[in-house]
C-alpha cells in the first residue's frame, strides 16, 4: 500500500514538473550541468568558458550551477541581441539566469 501511494506521488509529481506552464517564453530542458550567470555582464565575462574563471565567479555567488534535466522557461523579451545567450527563470521562479543557448532544447 506504501508503496503504490509512493509510485503514484512520484509519477504526479514528474507529470506536474513536465507540465510547466511558461508565461513569458518556452519551457526548455538543460542538458548537462550548465553555469548559470545572474546578469548578462556576468555571462560576457564566463565565456568562452575557463575552470579558473568558473572557479572565481562560482566562488563570489555571480554564478550558479543548474543541474542537467532541469526544466526552466524561456523569457523571449530580454533585451539583448545575442543569440548565444538564452534568460530563464529560474527552477521555482527564483531567479532569472542566462545560459548559453546551446545548453538548452525545447520541451516535447
Amino acid at each position: 500500500m506504501k508503496q503504490t501511494l509512493f509510485s503514484l506521488l512520484l509519477a504526479v509529481g514528474v507529470t506536474s514538473a513536465h507540465a510547466q506552464s511558461c508565461p513569458h517564453g518556452a519551457p526548455v530542458r538543460v542538458t548537462g550541468d550548465v553555469p548559470a550567470a545572474i546578469s548578462y555582464d556576468v555571462f560576457s565575462h564566463l565565456y568562452p568558458l575557463k575552470a579558473d574563471v568558473l572557479a572565481r565567479m562560482t566562488a563570489a555567488q555571480q554564478v550558479t550551477m543548474i543541474p542537467n534535466g532541469t526544466v526552466v522557461c524561456t523569457i523571449t523579451d530580454d533585451g539583448v541581441p545575442n543569440p548565444g545567450a538564452v534568460l530563464v527563470a529560474g527552477p521555482q521562479g527564483r531567479m532569472n539566469y542566462w545560459l548559453s543557448s546551446a545548453s538548452v532544447q525545447p520541451v516535447r
